[in-house]
């Protein structure tokens, strides 16, 4: 039986946003794994009248390195994010996040474009990359626009694409050696099961002093988001208990968790606390096995 959409095949990316600005209930695949599920369950109300497929635009699946930034092209797939060395050494909090995402199947499909364009609360790249202060190239629409991620999330589902635009590329500086980087999730499996609440945590330290913080979260709001209130309790103090609870309790009222199957918003509320508790501690503590 044929499907009840045409299927698009572009070999450049003006094409495939061509294809996209001409239709306006057409959209893009690259791994294709929210999309597939959305397809077969009809009552999510995704109908498209024409799939695009990204999978022939080579300049999507790029890795580049500079001395400033790493570039990944919106159709790199997870697998490649864990195992790729400089990756690895660079930015450890990649690999460790996408290793939560499904199984190694998923990941060898699921791409990190599609994990940003589905805007989903609970995704859990988010998070790290707004912490590690990313930004993200939109292709088609005109001019190219470079937006800081924070931008780009607009809702649940929602994001900043206009009509016949693609994410094309996530942009992340290089940080310097004294950044640590951490990642906490709550969930009941340690993979194929979406976050019941995320923190994650980049702060830059002088001994026990923080020069510089970020904090985000993930799954408690209707996107993933940055905590500045409690990225500025931490700032020009100590990370010692003191500094540490005060930062948690911050993360905890910047919260707005909606209660659903797999958790109350009391409950995320208080898990919140927790995990930047948790992951404030596993830094102080490592700074203090590394002195």
């Amino acid at each position: 039986m044929r499907p009840p959409f045409a299927y698009h095949r572009p070999a450049t990316l003006a094409e495939a946003c061509g294809l996209l600005a001409a239709d306006p209930r057409a959209v893009a695949m690259a791994g294709g794994t929210d999309l597939m599920v959305h397809l077969r369950q009809p009552w999510r109300g995704r109908g498209p009248s024409a799939v695009v497929s990204l999978r022939r635009l080579d300049d999507l699946q790029r890795i580049d390195a500079t001395d400033d930034a790493l570039r990944l092209g919106a159709c790199v797939n997870l697998s490649t994010v864990i195992d790729h060395p400089l990756i690895q050494r660079a930015y450890p909090v990649l690999p460790r996040a996408a290793r939560y995402m499904g199984s190694p199947a998923i990941r060898n499909l699921a791409t990190v474009g599609g994990n940003l364009c589905n805007a989903s609360p609970a995704a859990d790249l988010p998070p790290v990359l707004l912490v590690l202060d990313a930004e993200v190239g939109i292709a088609g629409g005109g001019a190219p626009r470079r937006l800081a991620l924070a931008e780009f999330f607009r809702g649940p589902g929602r994001s900043a694409l206009m009509p016949g635009e693609l994410l094309a590329w996530i942009e992340i500086p290089r940080r310097a050696a004294d950044w640590v980087v951490r990642y906490e999730r709550l969930d009941v499996r340690r993979a194929m099961d979406i976050a019941i609440a995320g923190a994650a945590l980049a702060l830059r330290l002088e001994g026990s002093r923080v020069v510089d913080a970020r904090i985000a979260l993930c799954a408690v709001a209707p996107t993933p988001c940055r905590v500045p209130e409690a990225e500025r309790a931490l700032i020009d103090g100590r990370l010692d208990e003191a500094g540490i609870g005060r930062a948690a309790r911050l993360a905890r009222q910047a919260a707005r968790p909606i209660d659903d199957v797999r958790a109350s918003a009391p409950y995320r509320m208080a898990m919140v606390e927790t995990l930047v508790r948790r992951g404030l501690d596993e830094i102080a503590h490592g700074r203090r096995r590394a002195a």
